[in-house]
């Protein structure tokens, strides 16, 4: 598989939540914790979730961004209900993407980690 097609394929697996090395396992037990470790091909998941606050953090201010943006350019009749809708809609859409936001984070962090020297986490292959 040439770099480019591994590359897609990992950030693929990602956005499915699902081993971003093997795409075989489920990256999430449940909604929001981390499988310790691929259950096909032993890639450490758990390990990399804390390397992935700055992904998070950076979408989570896009979306929000977003959010402010319909905010200036829309004027709803009623302020209240606008400002209602705003804030269940930007929460909804904020608590909605977390686990497809921390898949692919992990699958990046994957990504970044496998083309360095020394790997904090090696590959299990």
């Amino acid at each position: 598989m040439s770099p480019k097609s591994k590359t897609l394929q990992t950030l693929l697996n990602g956005l499915k939540m699902t081993c971003p090395q093997c795409g075989k396992t489920p990256l999430f037990v449940r909604w929001g914790e981390v499988h310790k470790a691929c259950a096909e091909c032993k890639c450490e998941l758990r390990a990399r979730e804390g390397d992935c606050w700055f992904f998070m953090y950076i979408t989570t201010a896009f979306i929000t961004g977003l959010f402010i943006l319909v905010m200036v350019l829309m004027t709803p009749a009623n302020h209240d209900m606008g400002r209602a809708g705003l804030a269940a809609g930007a929460l909804l859409t904020i608590v909605l993407t977390v686990p497809r936001r921390k898949g692919m984070a992990i699958a990046i962090d994957y990504l970044v980690d496998s083309r360095l020297e020394n790997p904090r986490h090696p590959a299990q292959q």
